[in-house]
């Protein structure tokens, strides 16, 4: 059964989710490519003669990369018995159930320690400059092969990690990390549309018949109640898309442009705002009718809805399976390299990779784990008069779950280099300015 949100995002510090939205919302927060700038180039080769230089190896879904393994950062040795802890993790704030560590803690008779931090640049600059050692963290993709280049994470030693053969077989052989060199997947999401039945009426919101469904965000008979996030990647992919434009990574100014006029355009038709927590926080409140959605954050909004209401008028559309497209996404999780328990680390990672520990972490979390046992039949439920899913999934939003197929079809968001990334910067400043 998912647990209440309220237990697991009613915090006061600023979560994943919340900072993913906000990249582009005034605060001041480095972009991904000044990120992976930062921590790629051709940083000198320690050692001696003969040993590879490091590079910068961005992997994309068409021309995938396996990351290098260097002479003086090789994995660990097969065999080795668990140090004795505490377990250090790194991570986003609530974006991991405690329980599931001190199952963890109780299996190895260890402790554990969970640090947060606020952005991805801060924790890289914690592990980069020492400042802080960590045995286990969790990386977006995007900075994945800086971290690599500049020897911040180790190589994984498979043997200690016999149940990766539990996940999508897709997440095992990455296009960002061939062959889980670095990391395994955590968590899976594609970005679709979210909306309430009781406000966006049925012919509106027949998405699937729709030549291009990201149009029913210019419908100006829902003018004031319509959202996209506050994201500059996932806010502009909408206006190429209904374009027609595939390529959510172009460096096109052409195409950015075109995304960046649609959006404003759609400014004014609808009254558009950009927000944090509209999809799985204000569509339950009726403050949206319609919103740009992440399919983890639709699994979590029937717990929003006020008491007395019902969390079935809530519906979620992913037009990644039709010829518009839609994206897909993945978090992982790696093991620094200054890690004091790398042998402990990697029976985490390990133990993570079990069926029923992902999923009872999936239980809480709210975002699905890609595990091959997963049926998507057995994870549905119906609302029941406690108030609570009789499952993982509300069955009304079904549509939410996300298959193996999807990573096959989803477009990816992959690290941009600088001067790319500042167009689209420019451009979503620019919309929200107004034009």
């Amino acid at each position: 059964m998912l647990r209440h949100p309220a237990e697991r995002w009613g915090r006061l510090r600023m979560s994943r989710r919340e900072f993913l939205r906000r990249t582009a919302a005034g605060v001041a927060l480095p972009s991904a490519a000044a990120i992976l700038a930062a921590c790629g180039g051709r940083p000198t080769a320690g050692g001696g003669g003969g040993e590879e230089t490091p590079e910068l190896r961005v992997g994309t879904p068409d021309n995938p990369v396996e990351l290098q393994i260097f002479d003086d950062n090789p994995p660990i040795a097969d065999g080795l018995d668990p140090e004795a802890g505490p377990l250090r993790i790194f991570n986003w704030a609530d974006y991991f159930w405690k329980r599931v560590l001190n199952d963890f803690g109780e299996l190895y008779g260890v402790e554990w320690e969970y640090v947060t931090f606020y952005n991805m640049e801060e924790a890289i600059s914690k592990i980069e400059t020492g400042e802080a050692d960590f045995d286990v963290f969790f990386p977006t993709i995007d900075v994945v092969p800086g971290l690599v280049a500049r020897k911040l994470l180790q190589p994984l030693n498979h043997s200690y990690l016999p149940n990766l053969e539990n996940v999508w077989p897709s997440l095992r052989d990455p296009f960002y990390d061939k062959g889980s060199r670095y990391t395994v997947p955590y968590t899976i999401y594609h970005t679709g549309i979210g909306w309430r039945t009781d406000m966006v009426p049925m012919e509106v919101a027949d998405l699937e018949a729709m030549e291009n469904p990201y149009d029913v965000f210019w419908n100006e008979d829902l003018a004031g109640i319509v959202g996209l996030y506050d994201d500059y990647r996932e806010a502009l992919t909408v206006g190429l898309l209904r374009n027609g434009i595939k390529d959510v990574n172009t460096q096109d100014p052409a195409a950015i442009q075109t995304a960046q006029d649609d959006l404003l355009q759609l400014v004014d038709l609808v009254d558009l705002r950009f927000t944090i927590d509209g999809a799985y926080a204000k569509l339950p409140e009726g403050v949206f009718g319609l919103h740009q959605a992440w399919s983890g954050d639709m699994v979590a909004t029937p717990y929003y809805f006020p008491g007395g209401s019902d969390p079935r008028v809530a519906r979620y559309y992913w037009p990644g399976r039709g010829p518009a497209g839609g994206t897909v996404g993945n978090d992982c999780l790696a093991i620094p390299r200054n890690a004091r328990n790398p042998v402990l680390a990697h029976h985490f990672l390990n133990y993570y990779c079990d069926f029923k520990v992902a999923m009872k972490n999936f239980s809480w979390v709210g975002y699905q784990p890609p595990q091959t046992r997963v049926d998507p039949e057995a994870l549905l439920g119906p609302w029941n008069e406690k108030g609570w899913v009789d499952g993982y999934v509300l069955d009304t939003l079904a549509t939410a779950i996300v298959y193996p197929e999807d990573f096959e079809v989803g477009l990816r968001h992959v690290g941009l280099p600088a001067q790319a990334d500042q167009l689209w910067q420019n451009a979503f400043a620019t919309v929200k300015a107004g034009g």
